[in-house]
């Protein structure tokens, strides 16, 4: 059984990838953003983050390095005041 070549991914491991994706999500989110996941999906990584007061998705193309988010829950003060 003939062996196939490995399918060679610039971004490999887990540190590779958090390493690659810290740098434009703290550009975007300040440097209190946490990343929770990263993925690689092809030519992106996706994941999540917790950045204040919100927690975003992302998606970075690995070749350019550009950076994607669109936020999933965003935290807001009450602007009303409670009854009773």
């Amino acid at each position: 059984m003939p062996e196939t070549a490995p399918r060679v991914v610039m971004l490999k491991s887990v540190d590779t990838l958090r390493d690659a994706v810290s740098g434009p999500l703290t550009d975007r989110c300040g440097t209190q953003a946490r990343m929770l996941t990263a993925e690689l999906h092809g030519d992106e990584v996706r994941g999540l983050a917790l950045c204040p007061g919100r927690v975003v998705r992302f998606v970075m193309d690995a070749q350019t390095s550009r950076l994607s988010t669109v936020d999933l829950l965003r935290l807001t003060q009450a602007s009303r005041k409670p009854a009773a």
